[in-house]
């Protein structure tokens, strides 16, 4: 999520102080959020257990940053609105943000880039069996659309043209 403050920052778009989380995100979003200096605004679920694409689009606005989704939620549910999510997300200036939480569910199935969303976080304690806080709180890789790839964290991990991977280096 400090990414996407970076990114805004970068822009001039200051105004940029919301992050919306629907109530049925994974609980530390709103943390998250929180701790990177945003004003956390919680949507409520529709009575289908997904989100409320009514309360969605009245909360975003010029001051949504983002929007950090969990899907499937933490209901166990795939968002089946994700597309209106998304394209709602994005005609209001925000960053789509995905919390990999769940993606265990969904591996092979979904495509979270092909989906529209911009950032994407895994969780590899759940999703790939490493063992929780193998690394700490948010050490997991991170996907993000190709104008986000200045702000990712460094070093990155980057691929050779013979398919190799390495660390990039400082200035790289």
């Amino acid at each position: 999520i400090l990414m996407v403050r970076a990114y805004h920052r970068s822009r001039g778009d200051l105004e940029r102080t919301e992050v919306l989380v629907p109530d049925s995100a994974h609980g530390t979003n709103p943390a998250t959020a929180s701790m990177a200096g945003f004003k956390t605004v919680s949507v409520r679920s529709a009575a289908d257990g997904g989100v409320d694409l009514d309360a969605f689009r009245a909360a975003l606005g010029p001051r949504t940053a983002a929007v950090m989704i969990t899907n499937p939620s933490t209901l166990g549910l795939f968002e089946s609105r994700i597309g209106e999510l998304i394209e709602a997300v994005h005609e209001a200036g925000a960053l789509a943000y995905m919390d990999g939480a769940n993606l265990n569910a969904i591996m092979g199935r979904f495509r979270p880039g092909e989906a529209g969303f911009d950032v994407m976080h895994f969780n590899v304690h759940k999703t790939f069996s490493t063992p929780h806080g193998g690394g700490g709180p948010g050490a997991g890789p991170v996907g993000v659309r190709e104008d986000l790839l200045p702000f990712l964290p460094s070093p990155r991990v980057l691929r050779e043209p013979d398919g190799r991977f390495r660390l990039e280096r400082p200035g790289e």
